[in-house]
């Protein structure tokens, strides 16, 4: 090979160096520095990452170049990289809207969560920012369209051979680099706070690891033998008296009919279970937790004097939670199952990914099996986190969303008070003439919160803050008011409670610390991951245990007061808690019944999904008929029972313009008229999914009354 050619070789690798470093390597840069700066909301602090932890920085830009080189294989290289670079922008500034809302970052779990995050919107968003957020797509949009039809294409003949050898370069390298700098702890394989990880590890390394590990990672150790050992290690607890056998014949989306559900209720009394146990109700309040732990700050009246008072008197102690900010059906997840959910990859909700379709052994499954029948009430959408369809995969016989309360009080965000779950807790107690498990999630408390004042007579003020929470005072003083609001819930339920008839044990807890700006060193308990719970019984003793709990252990210590035993996890939690093996235990269980062989359940799952029944009231249609004297249009009256607000017609399958006059009366307006009509009522949540029907009826319309209009 003469010199000549191997100059022109070298030219050449000069040429192709030069052109990836302006079509990949820059770009790379300049995206990194760019959603890192929207993921540390600042523009500076990116450069300091960067100095301090330059091989992080330098991988996750490594990260971006592989996907750039993803343009390579298309004809319009330039509008292919440009759709990649949006792409990037897109989450980097998806990741900063959701910080100012949460603490915690944006995942790739979230795009599981596209339905539920529509339908609150308007709780966070301005009508002017969703304006901006519509303008932005759409200038996105028309930039991408000019692009495509300015661009020329580009012939790829041989440069295919030469893309696929980048790439596979690329995708080689990374992966080594992955290897390697886990191995050597560069990069942390595990994220335990979520938040802290995305600032340590980098956003697009986050964000992959998202998209790429998810459920719980096969444990090297799973065996028959391993399960085996680990079941025989609980054998010394008490035995189940029972295995749940819910009804087979589950459906998607049942009617209102007594028939849809297998849950004991008066009009079935053949199915009534009696049991010694006492009533248990399980309320989860929305970011609820004892402000007077936050250093430095002072209030002009105490905020839960109620909740003081139960802590002071009845069982309780700190609840260490899976999340900051956000991630109530995480706490719920734990509470209800009893695994742990650092086991899942980071940032998911069991709800939107293996519980979709999976069904799980769950303290609702448990006590059914000792005749408990099992409620759920939740005071928002029942489609948010998918809980319409995960309840019934988790043993909940019955499902009372906001769909189906009726008229209900709001705070100024729009959030409906919590003192409307006092009836409904009351109202599944009756239900059944045996005991009852109910388990109730509050929404009051949740934000985002307003940063200007918006509160006319404030029962609270805030007198002092610390340094780092001055900017969060407009946000804090509402804040502090919902409290105060969900405390004097407390105080009505208990009052309520302590005359009920039957024994009945309350357990209520925080789900998370809210969305502000928390440390650990600004808590006076010095964790973020700690909120409290109480266990109030309307049958009080002299005896009060004061116990920290991780909440995928309190319902089994919960049980465990009362001696009851039922399900496996409850007797891992109950008899394991405290072992060298016990984090590794329980993952090889929970591995074994979510994802593996179910060697715990001897190969067989002894649950089945149940047919959830929506709502305690049957919605019922009596009759419908026309209003005679409109005559520029038809106007439907239907009569019936137990409507709400959430109430929609059907009329021969199409929905229809709905209004809720009472609870015994809708008006329709704006359908095709027809000789025959087919008349349903649906419950429809804020997005437009109908959760059940009632049975139809048909109504004959006389021809004259639609010829004549």
């Amino acid at each position: 090979m003469n010199t000549l050619k191997i100059k022109e070789i070298i030219k050449k690798i000069l040429y192709q160096l030069r052109l990836f470093a302006a079509e990949c390597l820059i770009p790379a840069v300049l995206l990194n520095l760019c959603i890192e700066g929207f993921s540390r909301e600042s523009v500076i602090r990116p450069f300091f990452y960067l100095l301090q932890s330059p091989l992080v920085f330098l991988y996750n830009t490594l990260l971006i170049c592989l996907t750039l080189t993803v343009s390579f294989f298309f004809k319009r290289r330039k509008f292919a990289r440009f759709l990649i670079c949006i792409l990037w922008l897109a989450i980097g500034i998806t990741d900063f809207v959701l910080l100012q809302f949460r603490t915690t970052p944006f995942t790739a779990v979230d795009l599981l969560l596209l339905d539920s995050a529509f339908s609150i919107m308007g709780h966070y968003l301005s009508v002017f920012q969703i304006i901006l957020v519509a303008l932005a797509i759409i200038l996105a949009i028309g930039l991408g369209v000019f692009l495509f039809l300015r661009t020329e294409k580009e012939t790829i003949g041989t440069s295919r051979i030469y893309a696929g050898l980048v790439f596979g370069l690329f995708l080689l390298v990374s992966t080594c680099f992955t290897n390697l700098f886990m191995s050597c702890g560069v990069l942390e394989r595990n994220f335990g706070n979520l938040a802290q990880s995305f600032h340590i590890n980098g956003l697009p390394y986050c964000f992959f690891s998202s998209i790429l590990n998810t459920g719980i990672s096969k444990p090297a150790s799973y065996s028959e033998e391993e399960i085996d050992r680990i079941v025989s290690s609980i054998t010394a607890s008490p035995a189940p008296t029972a295995t749940p056998v819910p009804d087979a014949d589950a459906t998607p989306m049942p009617t209102d009919s007594p028939d849809a559900t297998k849950a004991p209720t008066p009009e079935n009394p053949d199915t009534q279970i009696t049991t010694d146990h006492p009533n248990f109700i399980f309320l989860q309040l929305e970011s609820f937790f004892d402000p007077t732990y936050i250093n430095g700050a002072e209030f002009s009246v105490d905020p839960v004097p109620n909740f003081r008072r139960m802590k002071e008197n009845f069982s309780s102690g700190f609840l260490t939670v899976p999340s900051i900010g956000a991630g109530t059906a995480n706490t719920e997840f734990e509470i209800l199952t009893g695994i742990n959910l650092d086991f899942f990859g980071p940032g998911e909700y069991p709800y939107k990914t293996v519980l979709k379709d999976t069904v799980c052994e769950s303290i609702a499954f448990n006590l059914s099996s000792l005749g408990l029948t099992a409620h759920a009430i939740h005071n928002n959408d029942g489609t948010f986190y998918g809980r319409h369809t995960v309840f019934s995969q988790l043993g909940f016989d019955t499902f009372t969303p906001i769909e189906y309360m009726g008229s209900y009080p709001t705070t100024p965000l729009g959030w409906a008070k919590d003192n409307i779950l006092t009836e409904q807790i009351v109202k599944a107690l009756n239900s059944t003439e045996g005991q009852d498990f109910v388990y109730t999630i509050s929404v009051q408390g949740h934000g985002a919160y307003p940063e200007e004042p918006i509160l006319d007579n404030p029962v609270v003020s805030v007198e002092a803050l610390p340094t780092e929470l001055e900017d969060s005072y407009y946000e804090l003083l509402y804040f502090v008011n919902q409290l105060y609001e969900m405390d004097r819930f407390l105080a009505h339920l208990t009052a309520t409670l302590e005359q009920y008839e039957e024994e009945t044990v309350l357990v209520l807890y925080g789900d998370h610390l809210p969305t502000f700006p928390f440390t650990d060193d600004m808590m006076k308990n010095g964790s973020v991951y700690e909120t409290e719970y109480v266990i109030w019984t309307n049958r009080p003793s002299d005896s009060s245990i004061q116990k920290d709990v991780e909440a995928y252990g309190l319902s089994a210590h919960v049980l465990n007061l009362y001696d009851i035993h039922e399900g496996l996890f409850t007797r891992f939690h109950q008899t394991n808690a405290g072992s060298e093996t016990y984090l590794e235990d329980m993952k090889l269980l929970a591995y074994d019944v979510l994802y593996g062989s179910y060697e715990s359940y001897n190969g067989v799952v002894p649950y089945t999904p149940t047919a959830l029944r929506f709502g305690l009231d049957s919605i019922r249609i009596r009759d419908a008929h026309f209003h005679a004297e409109l005559e520029d249009y038809f106007c439907l009256f239907i009569n019936g029972d137990n409507f709400t607000p959430y109430s929609t017609a059907y009329i021969n399958e199409e929905k229809c313009k709905t209004t809720y006059i009472n609870p015994q009366l809708l008006s329709v307006v704006g359908f095709e008229p027809d000789e025959e009509l087919n008349i349903r009522v649906a419950q429809v949540g804020a997005d437009s999914y109908p959760l059940s029907f009632t049975e139809p009826i048909t109504v004959t319309v006389d021809p004259a009354l639609y010829e004549n209009n």
